[in-house]
């Protein structure tokens, strides 16, 4: 019987199209179902960017043992940051009375640069309590949530896995 193993770099692949595909879907939305991003939309969005630029990078450096397990932590940290973004938003769409509306957090990720580099992608312009149409019953915020677990419990299963390898290697 043979057995499959993923190389690290299948890995990160894999996590830079879902990433990205997640993004294409955010672009959908906007543009062609008119569902305008909030600020809190926005940084998830640039979550899930950072995420499939990490994982664009190793796929193409090919870390291995320690290295590879190093790129796996930092894609944690962002999948990390990203749930976080995400709770709130959740958080607020079920308690309206403290939206983020148009307010400080709006100016500031429509003054990041990022936002004036990539506007169709990262500019604010919606509220963040305006319920869109669900999908498959979820609001895109609980989504993004389901994604941001999935990338952070297999970035550190990853992570996990490629240390004892690393450890072994430097006994030798």
């Amino acid at each position: 019987m043979m057995k499959f193993e993923w190389s690290p770099r299948q890995v990160f692949a894999g996590f830079a199209l879902i990433a990205f595909a997640l993004l294409a879907e955010a672009m959908v939305l906007q543009h062609l179902k008119g569902q305008a991003p909030c600020p809190l939309c926005v940084l998830q969005r640039a979550a899930f960017l950072l995420v499939a630029l990490i994982a664009v990078t190793a796929a193409i450096r090919q870390p291995r043992g320690s290295g590879a397990a190093a790129y796996f932590a930092v894609l944690a940290l962002a999948a990390l940051a990203g749930l976080g973004v995400a709770v709130r938003h959740v958080w607020v769409l079920y308690h309206p009375k403290f939206g983020c509306g148009i307010d400080v957090l709006e100016q500031f990720v429509n003054e990041l640069p990022t936002a004036k580099l990539l506007p169709w992608l990262l500019h604010a312009s919606g509220e963040c309590t305006t319920p869109q149409e669900p999908i498959l019953g979820l609001q895109v915020p609980e989504w993004s949530i389901i994604w941001f677990s999935l990338f952070l419990l297999a970035a550190l299963f990853f992570a996990f896995r490629r240390l004892p390898a690393a450890r072994a290697g430097a006994m030798r």
